[in-house]
């Protein structure tokens, strides 16, 4: 068993490397079945999932187009909203505003309106106030008098000349200027 290293012992041939027209036939074959069988019963299924799930795929995106087509619209309607809510605002701020300006004319109209009465409610006070005082200074005038032309005429008048007398001492006194400084 001793060879020398010259020498090299035949290599066998491999049988799996040698062309066998029987056992391409069979592979041939039996990848053929297998293939059958794969495509009937497993790649059909699978395709059929594959396709669901391309299928809901498809409408998961159709949906979210649609949400997202749905949210612009709410949003676009929020803002028309919100613009119209901002001028209703600005109205009713404009109304209140003439409102207020209206309200505080108003208020100094009856300010004004109730001063105009109590001016008017004073000078008639005064006015009454100064015909009370006339007809208290005339008395005395015709007390003084009296008493003046008993005095002067040392005797006593009836009451017919008495009268007589004050008239015309009273017209004959000037009280017209009682009123102007009253005035």
């Amino acid at each position: 068993m001793n060879t020398p290293l010259n020498e090299v012992e035949p290599v066998a041939a491999n049988v799996l490397l040698e062309p066998s027209p029987g056992l391409m036939i069979w592979t041939l074959v039996t990848f053929g079945i297998v293939l059958w069988v794969l495509s009937r019963y497993a790649l059909g299924p699978i395709r059929d999932q594959i396709e669901k799930r391309r299928t809901e795929i498809a409408q998961s995106i159709d949906e979210a187009e649609a949400s997202r087509d749905e949210a612009l619209s709410l949003l676009e309607e929020y803002k028309a909203r919100l613009v119209e809510a901002r001028k209703e605002s600005e109205v009713l701020r404009e109304q209140g505003r003439k409102e207020g300006e209206r309200e505080g004319r108003e208020l100094v109209s009856q300010a004004q309106a109730q001063r105009e009465r109590m001016l008017e409610d004073a000078d008639t006070q005064l006015d009454a106030q100064t015909r009370a005082a006339a007809s208290a200074l005339r008395s005395e005038v015709v007390d003084l008098a009296m008493l003046a032309a008993e005095k002067v005429s040392q005797k006593s008048l009836d009451d017919e000349d008495h009268r007589r007398l004050i008239q015309e001492a009273i017209e004959q006194a000037d009280l017209s200027s009682l009123k102007r400084e009253d005035s």
